[in-house]
Parts: C-alpha cells; structure tokens; sequence
C-alpha cells in the first residue's frame, strides 16, 4: 500500500497546480481584456490610431485593431449611458406563441459595485393587465428573490379587484381619489434603491475583509493539513472559498449569513462568535457576542458604539482592545 501513496500525493499536488495555474491565466486575461479597453477608450490613443489610419493605406493590422476599437467605443458608449441614466425602459416582444399580449415593457437597471464595475443588468417586464388600458403589472423579472417585487408591486403598481372597481364608481373623498393610482417612477426608482443597498453591504463586507487580509483558493484546491478557518465566499461568482489572514483583533472567519448580506458573521480566535445586523443605509443596528462566559456586552457595545458606521468597525474593535472607550 505503502507504493502506491506517493503517486496519489504527487497527482493532487499536480492537479493543485493546475488549477492554481488556469485560475492565474484567467485573471492575467481579465487584465489583459482591461488594459486593452482603458487604451483603446483613451482619447490620446485613439488619436493616434484614427491618424495613423488616415495617413496610411489599409493593411493587415487595421483589419485586427478596428473591430477593438469599434467595441471600445461602444463599450465606453454603454458605460456613459448606464452613468447617466440607471433605469431605461424599452418595448419587448413576448416570444411565447400562446401569450395574450405581446407587447411589454422592459426596465433595465443597471448597479455600480464597489470595484468600480457595473454589475450584470436587471430586468423587468411588465404587460398590460388584461381589460385595463393603462394598469400594468410584473409579467417576468431577474430581481433576486430575497427583494419582494411583489410587496412593491402591490405598493406602487396595485390592481383593484372588482369590488374595489364597483366602489371605485361612487363619488370618493378628494383624499382618496388617487388612493389606487399606480406609480411606475417610484416603483423603479424604490427597485433600484434596494439593488444599490444590497451592493453596498456587499461592498462593505469585501472593505472589511480587505482591511483583515484575504487569502482566497478554489474550491477544488481542498488539503486536510490547511490551517485556519476556510469558509465559502457567498459574494463571489467564482467556486472560491476564502480564509482571513492573521490579525491584531484575533478575527478568524467574517462572511454573510446570507446572499442578502443583511446579518454578518464573526468568529474569533478565542472561540468567541457574534453577529451584528447591516441596515440599509450602513450601520451597525443590532450585534450579539457570545464566548465561553456568555454574552460579550463590552464587545457588543464596541460593534454599535461611535458612528455606528460599519466601514468604521474595525477601528471601534481596535479602540475596545486599547480600552478606549467608543464616543
């Protein structure tokens, strides 16, 4: 048996190998992609180029740098659009056979994460509510399912049922004329307040991490003698798990209990574990500790003490290790 355990042992280094290699490569053309666009959308270099052409006759390389250029300005077009205007509207089709009413309306959103990057654009398409002209109603949409569009739906885009309808016909109160009045402008508007939120606690969670030290690994790259507390990053798109580098304030692990990044998780190296709860707007609401002996109320009160901000947690931890207390 003895003979047969060091191919196995040089078959997973190999195989960690690989994929640590083919994880560089992807990242070396992601930069690549990058710099490539930064050049081709900066004014001075596209100058040159645009001269260079005009100057010279066709050749072989104009026929390999005019389609980047082509989709470096319509990618620095897009961007400068989704700058200007966060919400747009468009006419869709429905492509089903059997639908009623073909014709939508689509809402792109578009969100900037905290990389500086605009993130994958959500949809939603609204149709006609059948017999009313000007009511419209949530026909499909890419909203995660952790934000209600239902709830806002019936806040901002309410349909009166038939009694409400045969009421609707008696004279009303002025107060209550506009009660049943649907509002598209605000239910974007509320849609995106709660996309740009969720982003915002992501990227509060990535801060923090980046101030701790982040050492990240594949999910496949797994060895039993790893040291530290790996846990599986939620944020990312990439199968990755995640360990935080070693720290004054003793945090081993720091992640979202959940997608929505509403309650954090802590874990320290003393075995203690809290959780505090992210509003909205950032800031520290809610924060529980619990170690060997209990509740930690010094701790807890570190966590929503000062500004409350969560951006300024680690400063208020670092205060209550100096037994400074938090204004």
């Amino acid at each position: 048996m003895s003979t047969t355990e060091p191919p196995k042992n040089m078959e997973e280094e190999l195989d960690s190998e690989i994929t640590s290699i083919r994880a560089e490569i992807r990242n070396l053309q992601r930069k690549r992609r990058f710099l490539v666009s930064s050049l081709l959308t900066s004014e001075p270099i596209r100058k040159r180029l645009q001269e260079y052409q005009a100057s010279n006759p066709p050749s072989s390389r104009d026929k390999d740098v005019s389609p980047l250029l082509d989709a470096a300005e319509k990618h620095a077009e897009t961007n400068h659009h989704r700058v200007a205007f966060s919400a747009t509207t468009f006419p869709f089709k429905d492509p089903s056979p059997n639908s009623e009413n073909p014709n939508l309306l689509g809402v792109r959103i578009d969100v900037c994460a905290g990389n500086g990057r605009f993130a994958k654009p959500y949809y939603v398409l609204l149709r006609r509510v059948p017999g009313e002209d000007k009511r419209l109603q949530v026909h499909r949409h890419t909203i995660p399912a952790f934000i209600s569009v239902d709830k806002l739906e019936r806040a901002f885009l309410p349909v009166p049922s038939a009694r409400e309808e045969a009421q609707a016909e008696e004279p009303l109160k002025p107060w209550k004329k506009n009660a049943k009045k649907q509002d598209l402008t605000r239910f974007v508007h509320e849609l995106r307040r709660q996309l740009a939120t969720w982003y915002l606690r992501m990227d509060a969670v990535n801060l923090l991490r980046g101030k701790l030290g982040v050492v990240r690994r594949s999910v496949a790259a797994y060895h039993d003698d790893d040291d530290g507390v790996w846990t599986r990053d939620i944020l990312s798109d990439n199968q990755e798990e995640i360990r935080l580098e070693a720290n004054d304030l003793g945090i081993v692990s720091l992640s979202p209990t959940t997608l929505e990044t509403t309650y954090i998780r802590l874990e320290w190296q003393d075995g203690r574990v809290g959780r505090f709860k992210l509003s909205h707007s950032g800031v520290v609401e809610r924060a529980v500790v619990i170690g060997d002996h209990g509740r930690d109320k010094l701790l807890e009160a570190a966590l929503t003490g000062g500004d409350a901000k969560v951006e300024t947690v680690l400063d208020r931890l670092k205060q209550h290790l100096r037994g400074v207390p938090n204004a």
